[in-house]
């Protein structure tokens, strides 16, 4: 498959807004997942950007939220801040900014015109086909289906509804519902206790026993979620084993020369574990191996069936591996853990963006797709590098008297020890309390390495061995 030209990803900008007989903003809502990459783009293409905090942000979300000066500072022409849930006012507001644009650019011949709007959140994928379709946007996903999108409970309906198999599962509205659909469903633990609408793992509990299950029920039912909701109910859900995967896609236009669309996966992603179900690392796959084609099938399949069609897809999916008479592993059966409609976090936009060799640009790709505008081939090409995530945890709670790691030298040393590192942010900060990590977001900080695979796993391995966080509370 050839690669996918830069060039053809600039001309294709450049026809966003030729020829139109108005000036186009796109809103960004809820600018958390690559917020920056994102608004660069637009403005690469001609386009004004008008963000949008329609979220309320809880404490542990904040540091990875941009403030409404920074926002500007970007380039962002237009903030609003409103942090309520209130779609009404929302769509009061953009309306305003509209209106309000011709008095602010009286010189401008052309109107304002909101062209899409783009989740850069989960928290922001209960609202942005509503409010597209409101604002008078061309291009959004069924409305019928938005619940699907971000309920995990609704989600695994639309799913096995379209013919995909789907971990059993039941919701749990009080402590008595567990035993009961404990037997009904057959299950033995482990099980899966989650919230019906969280992210990031956050509120996802593997439970070995009764006794954890209640807790994590506990906690679920009588607590506000991640996004600022009280759950009505929590998930039950039936454990899968085998080998985690983040399958990336984005929905395309007039592809292959047709009227409608298709969905195209962009990038894999394979998760190491530790034996506490924490992360440890995520692997850019090769799109081009064989071993994956269930699994991007599968995850095509699960796209569609919550309605995605324009903007990005982020399928989390477990697989079983299989070896042939040949000893090649291939990856069967996948089940669904969760999808969203959405980018997809942990900087893997921007880390296959590096291992194409800049070919592709997945920023300016979503603004195409969500405008109902983006053409690529049917296949993505294999990586010109290889790409390692490392995540690194809290081992318990305390406050912080010291971090030890080799990526806190200078940088001239951490040039000469690691070859390969891209990137990497600290979350956690010496005389900070923290708790253990039980999430992604809780995280003590990550790394992002690109190179050659030895080369990658050598640093890896250097800065694994050098981590270290101390309390003051040790001796």
């Amino acid at each position: 498959m050839s690669a996918v030209s830069s060039q053809a990803d600039d001309a294709a900008m450049e026809n966003l807004t030729k020829n139109e007989s108005y000036r186009t903003a796109i809103v960004l809502l809820d600018p958390v997942t690559e917020w920056k990459p994102v608004l660069d783009a637009a403005l690469r293409l001609g386009l004004l950007v008008i963000a949008v905090q329609i979220s309320p942000i809880n404490d542990s979300m904040k540091q990875f939220v941009p403030s409404s000066l920074m926002l500007e500072e970007a380039g962002a022409s237009y903030v609003l801040d409103p942090q309520d849930r209130d779609v009404f006012s929302c769509i009061q507001g953009l309306n305003n900014i509209v209106e309000q644009d011709e008095e602010k650019n009286p010189n401008q011949s052309q109107p304002l015109k909101i062209g899409a709007v783009i989740p850069l959140s989960e928290t922001a994928v209960d609202f942005v086909d509503i409010l597209s379709a409101s604002l008078g946007v061309a291009t959004y996903n069924p409305l019928d289906q938005v619940l699907p999108k971000r309920d995990k409970g609704f989600m695994k309906d639309a799913v096995r509804k379209s013919g995909l198999p789907i971990a059993n599962f039941a919701r749990l509205w009080n402590y008595a519902d567990l035993p009961r659909y404990m037997e009904s469903l057959s299950l033995e633990y482990p099980v899966v206790i989650k919230t019906p609408q969280g992210f990031s793992s956050s509120d996802v509990y593997i439970c070995s026993s009764q006794e954890q299950a209640q807790k994590a029920l506990n906690h679920i039912l009588n607590h506000k979620g991640p996004d600022g909701r009280t759950p009505q109910c929590a998930l039950l859900e039936e454990y899968i084993g085998g080998t985690e995967f983040a399958v990336n896609l984005i929905g395309t236009s007039r592809l292959g020369g047709t009227d409608t669309g298709d969905l195209v996966v962009t990038d894999v992603w394979k998760y190491e574990k530790t034996e506490q179900a924490q992360y440890k690392g995520a692997t850019l796959c090769d799109l081009t191996d064989y071993n994956l084609r269930e699994i991007c099938k599968y995850a095509k399949g699960v796209a569609k069936a919550v309605g995605i069609e324009y903007g990005a897809a982020h399928v989390e999916l477990k697989a079983q591996p299989s070896c042939d008479d040949n000893n090649v592993v291939s990856y069967i059966n996948p089940i669904m853990m969760e999808v969203g409609a959405r980018l997809s976090g942990g900087r893997k936009a921007t880390m296959t963006h590096v291992a194409y060799g800049g070919s592709w640009d997945p920023f300016g790709s979503l603004i195409q797709s969500h405008m109902g505008k983006l053409e690529l081939p049917t296949a993505m090409p294999s990586p010109l590098h290889d790409v390692l995530h490392i995540f690194l945890p809290v081992h318990r709670s305390g406050r912080i008297r010291n971090i030890s790691c080799i990526l806190n030298g200078p940088k001239e040393s951490q040039r000469n020890h690691l070859q390969t590192l891209h990137s990497h942010v600290w979350m956690v900060k010496v005389g900070q309390w923290v708790g253990e990590t039980k999430d992604i977001t809780s995280c003590a900080g990550f790394v992002w390495l690109v190179g050659r695979r030895d080369l990658v796993e050598k640093d890896a391995d250097a800065i694994r061995s050098s981590y270290r966080i101390e309390f003051e509370d040790e001796s």
